[in-house]
């Protein structure tokens, strides 16, 4: 049996379920008319104002073309053709979704949109299953989706790893965001693995643009990897231990460099000799009165108790990247159970691209033993999802 993990979809009544005063400001989706499961465009009239510096991804998404991104029989088509059994579909972001929109509005979206999942989840006689959308923006709201949302069967949500800025184009991690941390106490009390994937909100709010000029981003963190060490580094992992996060289209690539490093600054205490201002980094451990705080101490101090490849090994999986050499080290690293099998579909973008030949290149990876390729095409998914 294969499970595919990270699948989109837009159900073509995605939004019909906004009702009263917000339906005249919800998403319309526009398909094409000598086609019509193409979905060509998305107006929105209440979409929050463009952030100053961003660069807005339009609608309607990638791979838009391909059928299965609007028709269900047409998706099913496909896995059929290459031997997927059952997949998760997570929405299909671009163009329409954001932490900015109005809290009402977006509460209303999500619902909505988690209302045409479910139908589509009840016909499809369980080889589909849904990842249900929160509005984090409003966190009461989101507590009271998830409830929604678990007591209705779906197995997983899905959040973002960057919470955006109105006044500039760049965001900070969602895991040091304190004010959402009561969602992800109420997640790790239903039991529900939560989904990171890039929304980039409709306006590409990522702090890696800022390192582009001038070709800095060789070395530079990627959003999802700040909020992954975030997650560790907060304390989130320490105050609710059950919590089980699945890092969507990351790739396999940090994972090892990224777990070592962190071990081995969690191991000792450095110092930046480079840095003439003050204290290195290193002084959040030990603040200094006599200089200004950008946070309150209790905040800035380290709060992992384990050591940070721990968390790796006990809260984190990650969706793979089939075609990733980096992906045998990860495996060896880490042990396969903490990847799933996925192929974007229908995305054309980086991880989508091999959608098409998955299934078949895990199949003939030699480097990985023919048990560990069964945990990721779906014994994992089986057990963290229950299902």
């Amino acid at each position: 049996m294969i499970v595919d993990c990270d699948s989109h979809f837009m159900p073509k009544d995605a939004f019909d379920y906004v009702d009263g005063p917000l339906a005249s400001r919800r998403p319309f989706l526009k398909f094409d008319p000598r086609n019509p499961d193409v979905l060509n465009d998305i107006e929105f009239p209440g979409a929050p104002a463009p952030a100053p510096g961003t660069t807005p991804l339009p609608a309607p998404g990638s791979g838009s073309r391909y059928l299965g991104n609007a028709n269900i029989e047409a998706r099913m088509d496909y896995y059929d053709q290459v031997g997927i059994e059952k997949h998760f579909i997570l929405p299909q972001f671009t163009g329409w979704w954001s932490y900015l929109i109005e809290p009402e509005l977006a509460n209303a979206m999500a619902h909505s949109l988690n209302l045409a999942v479910l139908n589509v989840v009840k016909e499809s006689a369980g080889r589909i299953e849904g990842v249900a959308l929160v509005a984090l923006q409003d966190v009461p709201s989101a507590i009271a989706e998830l409830e929604w949302a678990a007591a209705q069967g779906y197995k997983a949500a899905v959040i973002d790893h960057t919470f955006p800025v109105r006044e500039h184009p760049y965001g900070t991690p969602t895991a040091t965001h304190r004010e959402v941390w009561p969602f992800f106490q109420k997640a790790a009390e239903l039991g529900v693995p939560l989904f990171i994937h890039a929304v980039q909100h409709g306006h590409r709010m990522v702090n890696l643009m800022s390192f582009q000029i001038d070709g800095l981003d060789f070395f530079s963190p990627r959003d999802a990897q700040m909020n992954m060490v975030a997650l560790i580094t907060s304390g989130l992992l320490d105050r609710y231990p059950g919590l089980r996060f699945i890092h969507a289209e990351m790739g396999a690539r940090p994972i090892k460099s990224t777990a070592q490093r962190m071990d081995s600054l969690f191991k000792r205490a450095s110092v930046d000799y480079e840095d003439d201002e003050g204290g290195s980094a290193a002084s959040r451990r030990v603040l200094s009165p006599k200089a200004p705080q950008l946070v309150p101490p209790q905040v800035a101090a380290e709060k992992n108790k384990e050591l940070p490849s721990y968390y790796f090994r006990n809260n984190f999986y990650w969706t793979i990247e089939t075609e990733e050499a980096e992906l045998v080290d990860a495996v060896e690293f880490l042990g396969a159970d903490r990847f799933l099998f996925a192929t974007d579909y229908p995305h054309d973008d980086p991880g989508g691209t091999m959608k098409f030949k998955d299934v078949e290149l895990l199949a003939v990876n030699k480097k990985l033993s023919e048990d560990d390729k069964e945990l990721m095409r779906s014994a994992n998914a089986a057990s963290l999802f229950h299902c």
